[in-house]
């Protein structure tokens, strides 16, 4: 497969969008890639976030729509704007909203309860809006590259659903993009020694685009904004920039991961390689709303999803 890397793509781009395909949190940790695009390779970049915050956050099960939330400036179907005063309607503020007061820039929101068809049609909306011809999906963690029977995975819904996405602009609107992960098993799904033999596997394929470390202005950048929001799996990588090594509880102790250097490197990859070798993303590449692309993943043997999870919580709280 032919193939260039992540620094051409970038370079020969106009405009680039960088989202934080996992969940609210991933927006933080997308932040080097920005800072990377902006002020290094000197191009136009704009951040995007999902709508799904962390159930401590947002204590009603899944994502939310456009409309559940208060000064969002919409543009299409699936997207808005974000500002620093855009809040879940009558609770939280979005993570989002803590990036755009840091940074000083609105922030691109995607609801993704349409699912993979509504999703990519409002995207494409937008990238023509917008003026944007890369877009760059980050997760935290890895899970994005898993394969389904991973005994650790909790979330594979949003990163699938964002996969399928990436995977149809390239192939099928020949839009220029890529899949990036941050937090080598930061978020306590993937082990360390699955994402090794996955990327090995992905770069067999010519899936492999580049890497890139964390620098001490993107560090700076990234603690700034976690004073309000909050997240564990982009912390991780923060504190093993500064020499933190070893085994690290998170999820209040029901989840362990091992912290290193490693841990601050974001990983770029073809999404046409990785949803190739992803049942997760070509089961819900045709879902036309978020509960069918969880059906999905049940029909092929996923039991439990974010979704499912934040669903049981609500039901023991009543």
């Amino acid at each position: 497969m032919n193939n260039t890397s992540f620094d051409h793509l970038v370079m020969n781009c106009k405009k680039a969008l960088v989202v934080g395909i996992g969940g609210g949190g991933d927006v933080i940790g997308s932040i080097p890639t920005v800072y990377y695009i902006k002020n290094i390779l000197g191009k136009e970049v704009i951040l995007g976030s999902l709508t799904w915050e962390r159930w401590f956050l947002d204590p009603l099960p899944g994502p939310r729509s456009l409309e559940e939330l208060e000064d969002v400036e919409i543009l299409s179907c699936s997207t808005g704007l974000a500002s620093s005063s855009t809040q879940i309607r009558g609770r939280n503020f979005l993570q989002a909203s803590y990036v755009v007061e840091v940074l000083n820039e609105k922030v691109l929101l995607i609801d993704i309860t349409g699912g993979v068809v509504n999703v990519l049609k409002g995207l494409l909306d937008t990238l023509k809006q917008l003026n944007i011809d890369l877009v760059v999906g980050i997760d935290v963690g890895g899970d994005v590259i898993a394969r389904g029977k991973e005994p650790g995975l909790r979330s594979p819904l949003a990163d699938s659903l964002m996969l399928a996405i990436l995977a149809k602009l390239k192939t099928d609107y020949k839009i220029p993009s890529v899949v990036g992960f941050f937090g080598f098993g930061s978020d306590g799904e993937l082990k360390q020694e699955e994402l090794l033999k996955y990327l090995s596997e992905i770069a067999a394929k010519g899936g492999y685009l580049g890497a890139k470390g964390l620098s001490f202005e993107e560090v700076e950048l990234m603690e700034k904004i976690m004073i309000k929001a909050k997240t564990e799996a982009s912390k991780i990588p923060v504190d093993a920039f500064k020499g933190v090594f070893g085994e690290r509880a998170i999820r209040k102790g029901k989840r362990h991961v091992f912290q290193s250097i490693l841990s601050t490197l974001t990983f770029y990859l073809d999404p046409r390689v990785v949803f190739e070798l992803s049942p997760l993303a070509q089961a819900l590449k045709d879902s036309n709303s978020l509960k069918k692309a969880n059906e999905q993943l049940h029909k092929i043997g996923i039991k439990m999803t974010e979704l499912d999870y934040e669903i049981e919580l609500e039901k023991q709280k009543k």
